[in-house]
């Protein structure tokens, strides 16, 4: 329990091993917490309100063993307590590189030195008392003088050799001290060591922390960058998809025969279709009326009277096939040109209508647009 008030202390001092085993467990805790153990987002934001009070509390304490301001203390809990908020709220992998920053902020606070020597008890010095988790210290009882006193069963005392335990703050009695004891105070040659490179490089210090920083921030925001990117592309090909008219697919219906090898059908909305087959080999749309683009001589349909009809479309499929499609509006006039004209010429293609009025009466849709 002692140890446990110890880490929520705000007036004691902690040496550097101290605090970068807390900073450790701290990380530790809430990688293992936040990625494994906890889902629900109020535990987490739990969890991390009380690392951050503790990582808090042992930056405070170790600004003050080494008589530096407590705004040191303050930046680097907003900067992990900020890290830690960031992987919390983005369930990333990539969110784990913020992790760098609490570990920079450790190690500078690491880095700074004592100010003055202090008796450490597990690295912690202050109201807390942690003398029960010290070890005791082995003193030798060393004998008064070499007389041999009377005894009252006539034993004599000899010299005892036994050894006593004390604790380390309490000193045996007629035991002979050094004038000055200096106190215990644990040394780092590690913080010592990234305490003099920070002093000495303290540009290339500063320079590495932002690009560290830039790089966090960047490897953090990936998974936006993608998302946002697969957006654009999704957004890009749905205007595209939009903006490309829809080719309606034409259902081919009512074949009927004519005697000058051509054929007629009709389409679901019944527009009028003039089939016929041809040498000439040739693919896709020849003609379309929306584009005005392709073979001139497919525009219309002539008849030998004159009379001229529009084509919606002209079509090649199956190396060779034509089809001719017209529009609902025009598919009574067309059918009335073919059983009452001689002939009629569409895509340079000239044919007879010799016997198209019999043709026409054998099928009755086709025999009531005739007549």
């Amino acid at each position: 329990m002692q140890l446990i008030k110890s880490l929520f202390c705000f007036k004691g001092l902690d040496n550097s091993e101290r605090y970068f085993a807390i900073s450790i467990c701290c990380l530790a805790v809430f990688f293992l917490f936040n990625g494994v153990i906890l889902s629900s987002l109020t535990a987490k934001l739990i969890l991390l309100v009380l690392i951050t009070i503790v990582y808090f509390a042992a930056g405070i304490r170790r600004c003050r063993d080494s008589h530096k301001r407590s705004m040191t203390a303050w930046l680097t809990s907003i900067v992990t307590f900020l890290s830690f908020l960031v992987i919390i709220l983005i369930p990333s992998a990539t969110s784990y590189v913020l992790l760098i920053l609490p570990v920079m902020a450790s190690l500078y606070l690491f880095s700074l030195p004592s100010f003055a020597p202090q008796v450490y008890v597990m690295g912690y010095c202050g109201p807390v008392d942690l003398s029960e988790l010290s070890e005791p210290v082995k003193v030798e009882r060393k004998p008064l003088s070499n007389r041999i006193e009377p005894s009252l069963f006539g034993v004599t005392n000899q010299q005892d050799d036994e050894l006593s335990f004390y604790a380390p703050s309490i000193e045996p009695e007629n035991v002979e001290q050094p004038a000055t004891q200096p106190p215990r105070q644990a040394s780092n040659d590690l913080a010592l060591f990234i305490h003099k490179w920070l002093i000495a490089n303290q540009k290339i210090a500063v320079a590495a922390g932002i690009f560290i920083l830039f790089i966090s921030a960047v490897i953090t925001s990936l998974p936006f960058i993608n998302n946002a990117m697969t957006a654009d592309s999704e957004a890009q090909t749905a205007e595209q998809q939009a903006a490309k008219p829809e080719t309606a697919v034409t259902q081919r219906q009512q074949l009927l025969a004519m005697p000058d090898e051509f054929y007629l059908l009709l389409d679901q909305n019944e527009g009028l279709i003039v089939h016929w087959q041809a040498d000439l080999i040739r693919e896709g749309e020849i003609w379309s009326q929306a584009s005005a683009t392709g073979d001139d001589s497919c525009e219309v349909i002539e008849f030998n009277n004159g009379d001229k009809v529009r084509t919606i479309n002209v079509v090649v499929e199956d190396s060779g096939s034509y089809y001719a499609n017209f529009s609902p509006l025009d598919t009574a006039s067309v059918v009335r040109s073919l059983a009452r004209r001689g002939n009629f010429g569409l895509c340079g293609y000239n044919f007879s209508l010799k016997g198209s009025q019999k043709a026409l009466n054998s099928n009755p849709i086709y025999s009531d647009y005739a007549n």
